[in-house]
């Protein structure tokens, strides 16, 4: 699996489903002409609005998620989240020069300036869907009626092992006849198995949205944290750069699958972003093999003990060196977690459990 797969998944099917209709429609158009009708449909839309209602199937864990999104031409966006309840409340929002990120919960908001560089959203289309029409098979399989609107079925299988978004190996989406936008989503893992609904509901297109409505108001007793956008992008380093860079020691495998070998390393501390008594530094180490599938090794030291992701909650109990440890499958990958004195490790990859256990068993404090 190649870096580009971690491009974000939502992010590229807002780009590509008018291109995947018309390609599915035709199959004979080049990757730019179909970029071309693409942002010809696209300039017509100046603002839209709707709710985004998420249901994710992990394990034996199901995630409900509701978010109401608006956005204006040309960067002016706003997201509320509706639920899971722990979240509701959590305001992100842009007016294209400032970004705001508001949680009621701790009364906390985060102030960063836009980048002058294009960030998603903002990506060469036209590049992204001819990679994408280059590796996946797209198929009408008839219409459908989604919130009361007519809506093209498609479906979207990569041509070759490996090639799919993110984790997800099988697509279906229910393309708006109205307006090309996407007003729902089914992704499968390669067992056939359902990873993810989204769905689109009280979609609304061109209502002459306020520009007031991104423009964010700190609540009284807010707490402000003014960021810079480089700042959260850790810089890719060498092993022996990144030592002497974390605040804790690094533990590496003294054990790697034939092929393998170590890429690169990065470390990042969410100190000026995380909770009062919530903030960690983690360490990634990449290790890639020369067909570019990957082994990933977080290394993460909290400054308070951390909670368990809910995801985790399905997953297969392992021992490691005697410790516990957790094993879970989603999709085509395999997360191990486990923890070393007081640093919480995770290695993700597409290898084997029998694998991963014998590169986390490698994986010592020195004496």
């Amino acid at each position: 699996m190649t870096d580009r797969k971690a491009f974000t998944t939502l992010t590229l099917l807002i780009l590509l489903v008018p291109v995947l209709f018309v390609s599915g429609c035709t199959g004979e158009l080049s990757a730019e002409e179909i970029a071309e009708q693409m942002q010809e449909k696209e300039a017509s839309i100046q603002d839209y609005s709707y709710t985004m209602q998420i249901t994710s199937y992990i394990g034996n864990q199901t995630r409900e998620s509701e978010i109401q999104t608006l956005q204006k031409k040309p960067d002016k966006t706003k997201t509320v989240i509706i639920k899971p309840e722990e979240e509701a409340g959590t305001i992100v929002v842009s007016d294209g020069e400032f970004m705001w990120t508001y949680d009621p919960k701790t009364n906390t908001a985060m102030k960063m300036e836009m980048p002058d560089t294009p960030i998603l959203g903002e990506l060469d289309s036209a590049g992204i869907i001819g990679e994408f029409l280059n590796k996946t098979d797209v198929s009408l399989l008839g219409m459908e009626e989604i919130d009361g609107r007519p809506a093209y079925l498609l479906e979207a299988n990569p041509k070759e092992e490996g090639e799919g978004l993110l984790f997800v190996d099988g697509m279906k989406l229910w393309v708006d006849k109205e307006t090309w936008m996407p007003l729902r989503y089914e992704m499968y893992d390669s067992s056939g198995n359902l990873m993810m609904e989204l769905e689109i509901r009280d979609l609304e297109i061109n209502q002459g949205i306020p520009d007031s409505e991104f423009v964010f108001e700190v609540p009284e007793g807010a707490t402000v944290k003014t960021l810079n956008f480089d700042s959260l992008i850790p810089e890719e380093m060498t092993l022996e750069e990144a030592r002497e860079s974390a605040g804790f020691e690094i533990l590496v495998p003294e054990y790697l699958p034939e092929g393998y070998a170590f890429n690169y390393s990065t470390v990042s501390n969410n100190s000026l972003i995380a909770p009062e008594g919530q903030a960690s530094e983690t360490v990634f180490l990449r290790y890639e093999n020369e067909e570019g599938d990957y082994i990933f090794l977080s290394e993460t030291l909290y400054e308070n003990e951390a909670q368990e992701a809910p995801i985790m909650d399905s997953a297969e109990e392992v021992s490691i060196n005697g410790m516990e440890g957790k094993y879970l499958t989603l999709g085509d990958m395999n997360i191990l977690s486990w923890k070393i004195r007081d640093i919480d490790l995770s290695l993700t990859t597409s290898l084997k459990k029998d694998e991963m256990l014998k590169i986390a068993e490698s994986i010592s404090e020195k004496a």
